[in-house]
């Protein structure tokens, strides 16, 4: 992230364009009287001729010659809320929106204002620069860039009081916006670029100057240890299965070690129990788990936070092939229970039970995350616009719903009742790996997943909704198509919050 400039007047600011915000049914004569004066009056005309109706993203140019920055940028920010966290997003929104808007504009150098009046100091400048950093992004393959969105060179912030840290605040902005960038990479590759054979070595390489270590098991490591889940689902494909572990000891030797376990599913076309060409079309994002996982870990380092974080990536692509796992295989997992294969397209929770139950035994853990596109049952329930949160420990399910609502980033609440876990009794194994079909099937994908993590603190987001953009949505300003590195900012957040209470 770029600088916050401290200013007197919009006459200092050197730019390419200047993006400022706008409340519904605010005046923008009356908001910004000097920029409206030097831009002629134009800002005042556009509020009085309705065509600008201050909704969220909404965003109109406005030219002003006689000012270095030549055109203003006006964006939507809804009607103001009371609710601070509320107010904050609204603000992320914006400096997303404006970014986006003068990415379309191809804008080199953004000066976006800072509003005035928010009162919230940092919070407010760390959510703009939020929003503008996520949202300054492009994965593109075209040959050619004619026509498309290309990312602002600079963006910085202006506004007209002082904001205390605000070298820190951005630095942390612009860690977490470069973790995410890798983290969509990931996601945004199809198989043929990342899958378990390279996806490592991407990692490896983003890692190098990092204070972790990286870890491979490959499938004779896989096969020694027995995690037979992750070996099971991997075995359709010739690209073989992997566990990728990195390890990061910022709370030093004889602290509690955190773990995050991210589905990487590389490609899903179902197993044996293949899917419809239609939801297969978008599976490369079901390593999306993954990919975020891998960014927590890279912002964790490069933030230098305080506490000990071992994230696991199981690396399969779940193909049909003469050698594939299949409908009612037994498969007896890392910690000893056998599963009974009632769907071989039911194929995250096989590989995530087993790396969960490694990590128990591994690093016998204060708490575990799990990030993954499981289930459309989570779609159904919440749409794109949250993650399912399932979890064993109310002090987890606080201090998750804390940081969402302090990231913007939305969970939601399920049951994990005793009744549901009857739906995945099997007659010859402990358990099987899905329920009646159709019914409560993000429940169940999390009931099966706390059979493997024993009486360690453990929180399953569930982000098939979330995890990347599409045309129904996510609809924020700062996600473009494609990956979103959803959880990335809420489980760090998530993490701090829990490390700095102390428990363990």
């Amino acid at each position: 992230m770029g600088r916050y400039l401290l200013i007197r007047s919009y006459r200092e600011v050197e730019a390419d364009a200047l993006a400022i915000p706008a409340f519904r049914g605010v005046s923008l004569k009356e908001a910004y009287p000097e920029l409206d004066a030097l831009c002629g009056g134009a800002l005042g005309e556009l509020s009085a001729s309705g065509a600008f109706k201050g909704e969220v993203g909404e965003a109109e140019v406005v030219y002003a010659p006689s000012t270095p920055f030549r055109k203003v940028i006006v964006v939507g920010c809804g009607e103001r809320p009371d609710d601070r966290f509320e107010l904050l997003e609204l603000l992320r929104c914006f400096g997303g929106a404006a970014v986006g808007k003068a990415m379309r504009l191809r804008v080199e150098r953004l000066a976006v204002a800072l509003p005035g009046d928010v009162g919230a100091g940092a919070e407010a400048l760390k959510a703009v620069a939020e929003g503008a950093e996520l949202a300054n992004y492009v994965w593109v393959r075209k040959s050619s860039g004619e026509g498309l969105p290309t990312p602002v060179r600079e963006v910085f912030i202006v506004g007209f009081k002082e904001v205390r840290g605000w070298k820190q605040v951005l630095r942390e902005v612009g860690i977490v916006g470069e973790a995410c960038r890798l983290g969509r990479d990931l996601a945004n590759a199809p198989a043929s670029e990342v899958n378990p054979d390279t996806f490592p070595t991407r990692v490896a390489d983003a890692f190098k100057d990092l204070p972790v270590r990286v870890e491979v098991l490959d499938e004779a490591r896989l096969r020694e240890e027995g995690l037979n889940g992750v070996l099971a689902v991997g075995s359709g494909s010739v690209r073989r299965p992997k566990l990728l572990i990195i390890e990061y000891e910022g709370g030093g030797e004889g602290a509690p070690w955190y773990v995050v376990a991210g589905k990487g599913v590389c490609f899903d076309a179902g197993g044996l129990d293949l899917k419809q060409p239609k939801s297969m079309a978008r599976m490369k994002y079901d390593k999306s788990g993954a990919a975020y996982a891998v960014a927590i870990a890279y912002a964790a380092a490069k933030l230098g936070l305080k506490l000990n974080l071992a994230v696991l990536a199981p690396l399969v692509e779940n193909l049909p092939s003469g050698s594939s796992y299949k409908p009612l295989d037994i498969i007896r997992m890392y910690n000893g229970l056998t599963v009974e294969v009632a769907n071989t397209d039911a194929e995250g929770r096989l590989i995530l039970a087993d790396a969960m139950a490694y990590a128990v035994k591994r690093y016998s853990p204060r708490v575990i995350v799990d990030m993954a596109t499981l289930t459309g049952g989570v779609v159904v329930a919440l749409g794109n616009h949250a993650a399912g949160l399932f979890t064993n420990d109310d002090e987890i399910k606080e201090v998750m719903l804390e940081a969402s609502r302090e990231t913007g980033e939305r969970v939601w609440p399920f049951p994990l009742w005793r009744e549901y876990y009857r739906d995945i009794e099997s007659d010859v194994a402990d358990v099987k790996n899905v329920g009646y079909p159709g019914v409560a099937s993000a429940i169940i994908g999390a009931a099966f997943l706390s059979k493997f993590v024993g009486e360690t603190p453990w929180a399953h987001l569930d982000i098939a909704g979330t995890a990347y953009a599409r045309d129904e949505g996510p609809s924020k300003p700062y996600h473009a198509k494609g990956a979103t590195c959803f959880g990335v900012r809420l489980v760090l957040r998530f993490l701090t919050k829990l490390a700095g209470r102390g428990r363990g």
